[in-house]
């Protein structure tokens, strides 16, 4: 294979091979209640569509077993592992159809035996409950390891379609090298929600958990928003959800096990390391402060230098103020909008943050009013879907009073819920006189006013 160039038999045959794929019609057949096998499917432009449960399983560290063990134990260790996996899979009414590494991927449909998103939960539970309960106990005995892995299902319409080259011209003893072809997203999603998870836990996307039969173990999954890299994943987890057995077996978990953290719970810890952050820049700025004013007393004649250096350090304190009280005005600004968000973070958390921005305000010489009016727009929204409608008012005032716009169906939805606009009403005709609106916010405030008094005349 020295050769470096590609012969014209070769090329013309690769040519030959993709004209007749790209120009033949691609004919669609439903999935029949089996799986089609690979000698089933045609090396054609035939694809077999329908909808499908994806399962994917993936092995949690993996890829430092090679460090720790030697290739006899490793044997053991995968050859275990897959043969629990599969079984968990077949026993359960699903179909292996690839083996990636460490990870397997199964398929589940619509039979005669029950749903396909039915049977896929209940194979993963299969699989945690033997592997914590079953290969775990021996591994850890014969080896001294335990495994974990994170499982994910997801349930949509796909296609598959054989693919690959039969055999080799003029060589007869090469073998075809076929393969099945899963389009579409069910796959990716599946192996996304399980990489997307700690070891022990299943993660299940909303089309899969929204049929599910077993009405009374729905109560076990938590919903939850998952950020992984760039994409945040929707949907349900439950953890260490085994199946019942004839005897009570204590379960052998993996220990240092990955956990599993939700968009809200990621979201809070940053803002408490931000907060941190700026807990510690001015912990380190009062030290530098103190330095100061012992090196004044010790040192007169350097007088005008320790002014130059406390004068910079207010500088920057008003600095670190300022954004301080910037970030929980951001913080509040991030609810705007997002009533899933501010329903999961809670009340609790939103009166915080307006407290602190109140106080990091002041600090920095704006007052009360002046603070709410300009984070108001986040704080109606904020407080409506909090569904406290009474504090939404409060800052629909004080946006009327001082912020640049106004949303008519906002206003209704508020002021029908409260069932009074005299405040508001007042603080619109006193905005139209101070006339420092653009032409397009004016004419809204204008036709916010209007139904505000047709309104009231109706009462």
């Amino acid at each position: 294979m020295g050769d470096e160039k590609i012969t014209r038999a070769e090329l013309d045959l690769l040519s030959t091979a993709i004209s007749r794929i790209v120009s033949t019609e691609v004919l669609e057949k439903t999935i029949p209640d089996q799986l089609p096998l690979m000698g089933d499917l045609p090396d054609t432009n035939k694809s077999f569509c329908g909808k499908v449960s994806i399962l994917f399983v993936d092995m949690r560290g993996s890829t430092k077993l090679p460090e720790k063990f030697n290739t006899e134990q490793l044997v053991k260790i995968y050859r275990g592992y897959i043969r629990t996996v599969v079984q968990a899979i077949r026993y359960s009414g699903g179909v292996v159809r690839d083996f990636m590494g460490d990870g397997v991927l199964a398929v589940f449909i619509d039979d005669e035996d029950g749903k396909s998103e039915d049977k896929a939960v209940h194979a993963a539970r299969y699989i945690t409950t033997t592997i914590d309960k079953f290969l775990n106990p021996v591994l850890d005995q014969k080896i001294k390891h335990r495994i974990s892995c994170g499982i994910g299902i997801h349930t949509g319409d796909v296609s598959l379609s054989k693919v690959g080259m039969k055999g080799k011209e003029q060589d007869d003893e090469a073998e075809n090298e076929f393969g099945i072809a899963w389009i579409g997203n069910s796959t990716n999603l599946a192996c996304k929600f399980s990489g997307a998870v700690g070891g022990g836990a299943i993660f299940i996307s909303p089309s899969t958990y929204a049929v599910l039969s077993d009405i009374e173990g729905k109560q076990k999954w938590e919903k939850i928003e998952i950020s992984k890299g760039s994409n945040v994943l929707n949907g349900y987890i439950a953890k260490q959800y085994y199946l019942q057995l004839d005897e009570d077996i204590e379960p052998c978990v993996a220990e240092n096990d990955s956990t599993t953290v939700s968009l809200v719970d990621e979201l809070k810890a940053e803002y408490q390391r931000q907060l941190a952050d700026i807990a510690r820049k001015s912990e380190e700025l009062g030290q530098k402060e103190q330095e100061l004013k012992e090196k004044e007393q010790k040192l007169n004649t350097k007088a005008l230098e320790v002014t130059r250096k406390e004068n910079g350090n207010c500088t920057t304190e008003r600095a670190l103020q300022e954004h301080e009280y910037l970030f929980y005005c951001n913080v509040l600004g991030s609810g705007h909008c997002k009533s899933a968000y501010v329903e999961a973070m809670g009340d609790i958390f939103w009166e915080d943050y307006l407290q602190k921005a109140i106080e990091a305000g002041k600090k920095i010489g704006e007052n009360e009013h002046e603070i709410k009016q300009k984070i108001s727009y986040a704080l109606v929204s904020i407080y409506v879907d909090l569904e406290m409608y009474d504090k939404a008012y409060d800052f629909l005032v004080e946006q009327a009073t001082g912020y640049a716009w106004l949303n008519l169906s906002v206003v209704q939805n508020i002021v029908k819920h409260v069932g009074y606009c005299d405040r508001l009403k007042s603080a619109l005709y006193t905005r139209l006189v101070k006339n420092d609106l653009t032409p397009e916010d004016r004419k809204d405030f204008e036709q916010i006013k209007d139904w505000l008094v047709f309104e009231y005349k109706k009462r």
